[in-house]
C-alpha cells in the first residue's frame, strides 16, 4: 500500500479538462497527487465528502484593493483574504495604490513582508510604474504580477500622458514579464467637465465620467500601444471593449458593470458609486451581450472597500466590496442557463492565469491544489452584514443567486467551510508570475 494522501475529495462531480468528471481529488503536500475515478483513489487522512457538490479549479481576481498599512481601517489583509475564500476565490492580486503606495522594489517588499503573515488566500502585487523606468527590472525580480497605471489621475512621477514615455515605459515592462493593466479614462474631458458640473457628489460623479471617457481613453492607448501587452481594467462600455479587442489587448469587465445598471443610484445612491461608474441599462446589456459572446478575457472583483461613513460622507469616495459576490453572481449566470461552465472557468481561472503568467486556474495531478467546491442548487440571498470583508454593503444587497461557494481549498488547506474561515492566518502563498524576463517560478 502506497503512502496515504493528506486529503480526499469524494463524490464530486470535477470540472477536468473541459468535462466534467465523477471521481475524487487527493492532495499531498499542496499539491495535487490524484484525479481519477474514486476506486482507484489512495487512502487518505482526511475526507471531505463532497457528494452533490461540483469541483472547480480555485478562481483567480486580478483586481482587488486589500488596503491594510495605512488604509487598514478599510480592509486588511486578514479581512480582505477571509472575503476572497469566503467567496469561494483562492488568489488575488492586490493593486498598488495604496498607502503609501507601491511604486518600488522596496516597498513591494515591504508589502509582501506584512502580508506573508496574515493571508488565507494567495495573493500576488501589482506595483505603480516607478519613477524612472529602470527600476522596472529590480520590480519584476521582487515578484510584481504587473504594473497598474491610473490612466486618468497617474500615481506616478512617470508621464504616462507622453506618448513617447508611455510606448517606452510598456515596452520595457514587457521585456521584462510585466503585464501593463490600465484604468482607462480621459483625464483631459474630466478636467474640462469638472467646472461645468452642479449638483450633489454622486450626480457630479457620474457627469465628470461619462462613457466617451473611456472610449477616448482606450482609442489613444490602442494607437499608442498597438502590439504590446496591455490589459485594459474593468471596461464598461462596449464601444471600450470593442477598441480593446481590435487592438488585441486583454479585457477585464466586473459583475457589477454587467448586471447593474445607473438606475441603482436611485435607490443607494453613494453607496453604489464605482469608478468607471454603473452605465444606463441600454449600454448595460449591449456590454453583457458581448460578454456572453465570448468577447471578455476575465470577470474581476474590483473589490474596492471604504469605511461606511467616508461612503455616506459629503466626499464619497468610488468602490465597494465585491469579492463575495463575484463567483456567485457568475454561477447564477451557469445555473439560469446565461453562461457555459466552461467560460466561466476560462474566465476566472484559466485566463487570469495566462495573462498574469501564474502556475494556477487549473485542476492537474502535480499542480497546486486549489479549488473550491460549489452547491448549484442552493440558493442565498446577498445579506452584506455577514460579510467578511470590513466593508458591510454592497449594490448586491438583498439579490438572490443560485450557486453557493460551500469549501474553498487554498495550497491543499481548507481555508473555508461551510460558512466559516477555518485556516490559521499564513495559509495563503505569496504568488508572483514566470515567463520571459522572469526567474522561474518555485
Amino acid at each position: 500500500m502506497g503512502r496515504p494522501a493528506e486529503l480526499a475529495i469524494r463524490g464530486a462531480r470535477i470540472f477536468y479538462r473541459g468535462e466534467l468528471l465523477e471521481g475524487c481529488i487527493c492532495i499531498s503536500e499542496g499539491v495535487i497527487a490524484y484525479i481519477g475515478k474514486e476506486v482507484q483513489a489512495p487512502r487518505a487522512q482526511e475526507v471531505i465528502n463532497a457528494k452533490g457538490l461540483l469541483a472547480l479549479p480555485g478562481p483567480i481576481d486580478v483586481h482587488v484593493h486589500l488596503r491594510d498599512e495605512e488604509l487598514a481601517y478599510k480592509e486588511d489583509f486578514y479581512t480582505g483574504t477571509s472575503s476572497a475564500v469566503a467567496g469561494g476565490i483562492t488568489c488575488v492580486l492586490d493593486m498598488p495604490n495604496t498607502l503609501p503606495p507601491v511604486d518600488s522594489a522596496r516597498r513591494l517588499r515591504e508589502r509582501v513582508q506584512k502580508a506573508a503573515k496574515s493571508i488565507v488566500a494567495n495573493v500576488g502585487f501589482y506595483s505603480l510604474f516607478p519613477p524612472d523606468p529602470s527600476g522596472l527590472a529590480e520590480l519584476a525580480g521582487a515578484g510584481a504580477v504587473g504594473i497598474k497605471v491610473y490612466f486618468h489621475e497617474p500615481k506616478t512621477a512617470l508621464d504616462v500622458w507622453d506618448e513617447h514615455v508611455l510606448r517606452s515605459s510598456v515596452e520595457l515592462a514587457n521585456r521584462h514579464g510585466l503585464t501593463v493593466a490600465f484604468h482607462a479614462e480621459d483625464p483631459v474631458l474630466i478636467r474640462e467637465l469638472a467646472g461645468e458640473i452642479r449638483g450633489g457628489p454622486v450626480e457630479a460623479f457620474l457627469a465628470q465620467h461619462p462613457p466617451k471617457a473611456e472610449v477616448r481613453a482606450i482609442k489613444k492607448l490602442s494607437r499608442v500601444l498597438a502590439g504590446l501587452e496591455v490589459h485594459i481594467c474593468h471596461v464598461s462600455t462596449p464601444e471600450g471593449l470593442r477598441l480593446a479587442r481590435e487592438a488585441n489587448f486583454t479585457v477585464e469587465a466586473t459583475p457589477h458593470h454587467l448586471f447593474l445598471t445607473s438606475d441603482l443610484y436611485g435607490k443607494l445612491g453613494s453607496l453604489a458609486l464605482v469608478d468607471p461608474p454603473l452605465r444606463p441599462r441600454e449600454l448595460v446589456e449591449n456590454l453583457r451581450k458581448a460578454f456572453y459572446s465570448g468577447l471578455v478575457d476575465v470577470v474581476a472583483s474590483d473589490h474596492a472597500p471604504h469605511a461606511l461613513e467616508e461612503k455616506e460622507g459629503p466626499n464619497p469616495p468610488p468602490g465597494f466590496p465585491g469579492l463575495e459576490t463575484l463567483l456567485p453572481a457568475l454561477l447564477n449566470e451557469v445555473c439560469e442557463r446565461r453562461l457555459s461552465l466552461p467560460e466561466l472557468v476560462r474566465m476566472v481561472c484559466e485566463g487570469p492565469a495566462k495573462i498574469f503568467g501564474l502556475k494556477r486556474g487549473r485542476l492537474e495531478v502535480g499542480w497546486p491544489a486549489d479549488l473550491v467546491l460549489v452547491d448549484l442548487k442552493a440558493r442565498r440571498v446577498v445579506w452584506p452584514e455577514f460579510f467578511r470583508s470590513k466593508a458591510k454593503y454592497s449594490p448586491f444587497a438583498g439579490m438572490t443567486f443560485r450557486g453557493v461557494p460551500v469549501h474553498t481549498i487554498v495550497n491543499g488547506v481548507l481555508a473555508f467551510s461551510e460558512g466559516e474561515i477555518v485556516a490559521k492566518p499564513g495559509c495563503g502563498s505569496i504568488i508572483r508570475p514566470s515567463g520571459a524576463g522572469r526567474p522561474s517560478q518555485p
